[in-house]
Formats: structure tokens, sequence, C-alpha cells
């Protein structure tokens, strides 16, 4: 059962290649945001810590972390979005860990499929077989941010400086995958390495 990371930036697709290998490749999808999403709910660990350190202006009216107004904090300062990865890293890397080992028990998948977007150093980096990079334009990338998280191209812009640039996704690139044009064209470029 190999272990594949899909990675790329804000817009390129992942989420879109990830859903074709689950239903065309028989694969079984981890997503590294929705783990996080999960790692910083109310009275988790992650959660005080980061409530201490930012403040209750973060919080929603229900106590939950607002996603957005911490987003907005960390990606204006580095520093700010050091610490964050500092606090929710550890835990996140465990519940993947657990997850990869769950399912390799089962033996039930023919793929893992990791989705990150940032990399980082941990546990479960060392258990990846292979790194997908889905590449896709630039423009296209900001035409998908603006419609799918209603932001102006300004936060778009700005969300995509702060990620890993294309050249250095492709250092950590095994596969390169287009992702600009069609999921049919993407779909036979996969076909490529996984039949």
């Amino acid at each position: 059962m190999k272990i594949i990371g899909v990675i790329g930036g804000c817009g390129s697709g992942k989420s879109e290649v990830s859903n074709l290998f689950k239903n065309r490749f028989n694969a079984y999808i981890i997503d590294a945001d929705e783990i996080a999403h999960n790692v910083i709910s109310k009275d988790s660990k992650a959660y005080k810590k980061i409530v201490n350190h930012f403040g209750k202006h973060i919080l929603d009216d229900n106590g939950n972390i607002n996603r957005s107004k911490l987003g907005k904090l960390v990606f204006a300062d580095e520093k700010e979005l050091k610490y964050l990865t500092e606090i929710t890293h550890p835990y996140i890397n465990e519940d993947i860990t657990n997850i990869i080992n769950k399912l390799k028990n089962e033996n039930k998948y023919s793929y893992i499929v990791l989705e990150i977007t940032a990399l980082g150093e941990g546990e479960i980096y060392s258990l990846i077989d292979e790194y997908w990079y889905i590449y896709c334009d630039i423009d296209v990338r900001i035409e998908r941010l603006l419609k799918y998280r209603n932001i102006s191209t300004e936060s778009a812009m700005n969300i995509i400086s702060k990620q890993l640039s294309d050249e250095e996704f492709r250092k950590y690139a095994d596969v390169i995958i287009d992702n600009s044009n069609t999921l049919d064209i993407t779909y036979d470029q996969m076909k490529k390495y996984l039949d």
C-alpha cells in the first residue's frame, strides 16, 4: 500500500486530485487541513494555547476559533504563523500517524493519499513514499480562490505569497501533475503513474 503526499499551493486543485484518487484508484484520503481543523477544536490542548496567545477576539459567538480571523492574523505576520505551526503540528502529526497505522493494518486500500499544503519535518513525512506536486497556473489558482473562498485578489495573492514557490514544491516532487486544465486531462496524467 503506497502512501502518497499530494502537495501544492492553495487553489492548485489538490482536493480535485484527491477525489480522483478516491473514486478511481481505491485510495483513502487524509485531509491534513481537516485534521488541523479538528486539532484546534474547542477545549483541545492546541485550542487553549492558541486562545491564550492570540486572544479571545479570534473566537466566534459559540467560543470556537474563527479560522478566517486567525488566518488573517497569521498570514499577515510570519512570526505568528510560525508560532501557530509550532503549536498545532505535533498534534496533527500524531493524529495522521495514528490514521495511517490503522489503515495499514486494515489493508483495504491500494493507496493512502495525504493531502497537505505545508511541508515540514516530523513523523508523518517519513511515512510518505512519494510526493505528487499538483501544479496549476497562477491565474487559474487566483480565479479559484476568488470563486471558492470569496476573497479579494489581494488576499489571494497574499495567501499564495506565504506558501512555497513553484520551484520549492518541485524540489520535493516525485511526480508533477498539471491541473490547470480539465479533470479529464488531469486523470490521464495520473493513470500514467498508477496503472
